[in-house]
């Protein structure tokens, strides 16, 4: 059979051919479509496993320094004050005699001479002190529980302090009993008191005596003149062994600016008060020895009676202080 076309006429088997060609083309064009699809998808699936996610590692924070808190010393920075502060220290030590609470105070060579009795290893020649100018101050804490308490002698503006710092709390202490004290020097003006604030540590152990009847006189100057006068106030009274510490609060009762405010030191031996130095105050004007005291104490602690008389003097046309107190016990 011939099928008739412009080229002319084919016979059947060459159409057939041709058909068969163009499908091989076809068939050819998808093959390649269909393959190109296939690699697509596969380069997009094989792409994020041939892509290895990176590791993320965090870089080690630097270390950085906590900021810490010194814990504040405690009255170590009393400690720190005293060493500032203090005066010349004659000795100091964590053991004395002296077992209570007890305040000594020299402004002459006699009554040093009898500190010795209480403090062991003090300087024998007192004449290393001038006390035309000084004074020596004696403190004793008590018996205390542990060591690390210290007695601390400060210069406060124009008065002595005595206090008493405690141990550290962030350390650890023998259990063993501790008398601290210590001893110093001080600077004072011949014809002015010695003033001195001492803590509870002593105060609390004093005895306070008001007195009840006082009368005090003061006599010279160039055109003699003389002043009586009544007195009120208090007198603290601190003790150990033979030894006595008198703290004077006095004042003239129709001229308040007329004060003997002073703390003098000396024995007490069977009851009898002996006080080698006393300055005056504005008892008595000036220039002015210093005055004596001398007295009794009852056995019960219950009456003061007391005598002031004026200690030697060189000085022309001065002026002498006399007196005499009766007290009686309030605390």
């Amino acid at each position: 059979m011939q099928v008739l076309t412009q080229e002319g006429v084919l016979p059947l088997s060459g159409r057939s051919a041709r058909t068969n060609e163009k499908g091989k083309r076809i068939m050819n064009i998808l093959k390649i479509f269909i393959i190109t699809l296939l690699s697509i998808n596969l380069f997009a699936w094989s792409a994020p496993s041939q892509t290895k996610p990176k590791k993320i590692t965090k870089k080690p924070k630097a270390a950085t320094k906590k900021k810490t808190t010194k814990p504040a010393p405690a009255k170590q920075p009393a400690a720190e004050e005293s060493r500032k502060e203090d005066y010349k220290i004659i000795i100091q030590g964590d053991q004395s005699k002296v077992d209570e609470p007890f305040l000594f105070v020299a402004r002459d060579a006699k009554t040093y001479a009898h500190l010795q009795t209480l403090v062991e290893n003090l300087p024998a020649d007192s004449s290393t002190v001038d006390f035309t100018k000084e004074a020596v101050v004696a403190a004793f804490a008590g018996t205390k529980p542990t060591p690390g308490w210290e007695v601390l002698i400060r210069k406060l503006s124009d008065r002595i302090s005595i206090d008493l710092s405690e141990p550290r709390k962030d350390r650890m202490y023998a259990q063993v009993l501790t008398t601290p004290f210590k001893v110093a020097v001080v600077p004072v003006e011949a014809e002015m008191p010695l003033a001195l604030d001492a803590t509870p540590n002593w105060t609390n152990k004093m005895a306070t005596y008001r007195v009840q009847k006082g009368t005090f006189t003061y006599s010279g100057g160039f055109a003699p003149r003389q002043r009586l006068f009544n007195v009120e106030g208090t007198i603290g009274v601190l003790t150990h062994g033979d030894a006595a510490t008198l703290v004077f609060d006095l004042m003239n009762k129709g001229d308040k600016t007329m004060k003997l405010t002073e703390i003098a030191s000396g024995t007490l031996r069977e009851g009898k008060i002996e006080l080698p130095r006393l300055d005056a105050g504005t008892f008595s004007e000036g220039p002015k020895p210093p005055v004596n005291v001398s007295g009794t104490l009852a056995a019960d602690g219950g009456k003061l009676a007391l005598s002031f008389e004026p200690n030697p003097t060189n000085v022309a046309d001065g002026f002498q202080a006399r007196g005499t107190i009766e007290a009686s016990k309030i605390k």
